[in-house]
């Protein structure tokens, strides 16, 4: 029995490290993927990704194209029916809805054919 509850703390400790070694990993991929779009034009994007909710010419003379993503999570809530001296007693928890979004901005030059990302803001820890 000790053995398992050192392993169950164990397990415990090394599920938060794994989470974040998971979410870090994972926010790599999609600089990976901005990364591949570099030197292309931004229809390349857009035929992959749709059009940008933003694009905004910069003072530098860069314009910057800004795509969103959002995921919204449902939890159905849940019921719990707990046993006592005077009988049994349900509670309930209610549904919870969040939404996450997240943004992914390139920048590109005006070239001779026309414009060419040439740059990208890493995304937020966790997109």
């Amino acid at each position: 029995m000790r053995l398992r509850s050192q392993l169950v703390s164990i397990v415990r400790c090394a599920m938060p490290v794994a989470c974040v070694a998971m979410a870090w990993s994972l926010s790599g991929c999609s600089a990976d993927i901005m990364r591949g779009y570099i030197g292309r034009s931004p229809e390349a994007v857009m035929a992959r990704y749709g059009p940008p909710v933003d694009v905004r010419d910069l003072p530098d003379g860069r314009r910057a194209y800004q795509w969103m993503e959002a995921e919204t999570t449902t939890s159905g809530g849940e019921a719990v029916t707990k046993e006592g001296r005077r009988g049994s007693r349900t509670e309930f928890s209610p549904t919870t809805t969040s939404e996450k979004r997240c943004f992914y901005t390139m920048y590109a030059h005006r070239a001779a054919d026309g414009w060419r990302i040439d740059d990208y803001a890493k995304p937020e820890f966790g997109c």
